[in-house]
């Protein structure tokens, strides 16, 4: 008789057990800094903000100006919407190695207060430490898209796109500013791909964004129209 398959397990199950174990190794070493990094990047992940920024606040009374902690902390307090306490925790933030970082991360709160011209400046910065980065790329692309320069926004999110083949965002992003430049097309088959990496996530997003909704109607009528029996 066949035994039963055990199923194997979600992101959501590998994810809890990272926790566990972490929680439990710094239980074992309440001055392992690298274990109450990663433990907050996972909180992050869950959305648990409140408790990411306990740990990493305590982390900092172990570690007094350490930098890499200092980042961390000002990256779930933007998060939070908590933008002047990552602006002072920034500015203490001295590495070179997180040059880049710093740069992105100052650019987003920037971005996030609508301070586009300022967020700009920052995020360029981060570029041209990392062309490489997804990340960096994807929050170039988007500024310069509220800012309606769509010549620079398109190649930037196309690199995000490129650097991030699965990621939803980039994708949607850059059909966002095909649209914008009036390159209708293009921007349905980006959308078309968004659609497939998280069909879930890409339907709320058509609540926020009506002109691309219509669009995809629209391809959508047209596809239908062409299948009908002449």
């Amino acid at each position: 008789m066949a035994e039963d398959s055990v199923p194997a397990p979600t992101a959501k199950d590998r994810i809890a057990a990272r926790v566990h174990t972490l929680v439990a190794q710094i239980d074992r070493d309440p001055r392992d800094k690298k274990a109450m990094i990663e433990l907050a990047h996972l909180l992050v992940t869950q959305n648990d903000l409140d408790q990411a920024s306990t740990l990493l606040t305590k982390a900092l009374g172990l570690f007094p100006d350490d930098d890499l902690l200092q980042y961390n902390l000002a990256v779930v307090a933007t998060a939070q919407g908590q933008y002047s306490i990552a602006q002072k925790l920034l500015a203490q933030v001295t590495d070179p190695v997180l040059a880049a970082d710093k740069a992105y991360t100052t650019g987003q709160i920037y971005y996030k207060q609508q301070q586009y011209p300022r967020a700009l400046a920052f995020a360029l910065t981060a570029v041209d430490h990392n062309g490489a980065d997804a990340q960096y790329q994807l929050l170039y692309g988007d500024i310069l898209s509220a800012l309606e320069n769509w010549t620079l926004a398109v190649p930037a999110l196309q690199q995000a796109a490129s650097l991030a083949p699965k990621g939803f965002k980039p994708h949607f992003d850059l059909g966002v500013a095909l649209l914008g430049q009036g390159q209708v097309d293009e921007a349905q088959a980006v959308l078309a791909q968004a659609e497939k990496i998280d069909p879930a996530r890409f339907q709320h997003q058509l609540t926020l964004f009506s002109d691309i909704g219509r669009l995809m109607q629209r391809q959508k009528g047209a596809a239908d129209h062409g299948s009908d029996p002449q």
